[in-house]
């Protein structure tokens, strides 16, 4: 018998607070290959006192796709959680980055716009470019 192993990669998504544009990058990606194989962190370290979890614009658009991610934490980006991924998305502008993300291999740059103060409209538009990156991965 042939036995076949997928590794799956562990993939980290980045932005500036982690309270919108990586939030839907994980859930998307976790949920669009039915895994836990993807994290997401903020660069902001005052954001987890603020926000508990992703803002309800982001709630809310998601749950129309059927995902909810209301009960998901806000994080901040560490160096362990860096080291331990196989890849990174960074969302935001690459001048926030710390200098070992924007130089890690791993990382590759998309800037999508920030869903902060953003409507729902907007925030569906922000929405389906970030599906749309993550479709484009898979």
């Amino acid at each position: 018998t042939l036995t076949i192993y997928i590794i799956m990669k562990k993939i980290l998504f980045v932005c500036h607070g982690n309270v919108g544009r990586s939030q839907i990058a994980e859930a998307y990606y976790n949920h669009l290959t039915n895994s836990n194989n993807a994290v997401s962190a903020g660069l902001d370290p005052t954001t987890p006192p603020r926000y508990a979890c992703p803002n309800k614009e982001v709630v809310e658009v998601m749950k129309e796709e059927g995902i909810d991610v209301s009960q998901n934490k806000v994080k901040t980006i560490t160096k362990d959680i860096v080291d331990t991924s196989d890849k990174i998305f960074v969302l935001c502008n690459k001048e926030l980055c710390p200098i070992f993300l924007i130089n890690s291999r791993k990382t590759t740059f998309w800037e999508i716009e920030d869903t902060y103060k953003k409507n729902v409209e907007e925030t569906r538009r922000i929405r389906d470019s970030i599906k749309a990156k993550i479709l484009s991965i898979i």
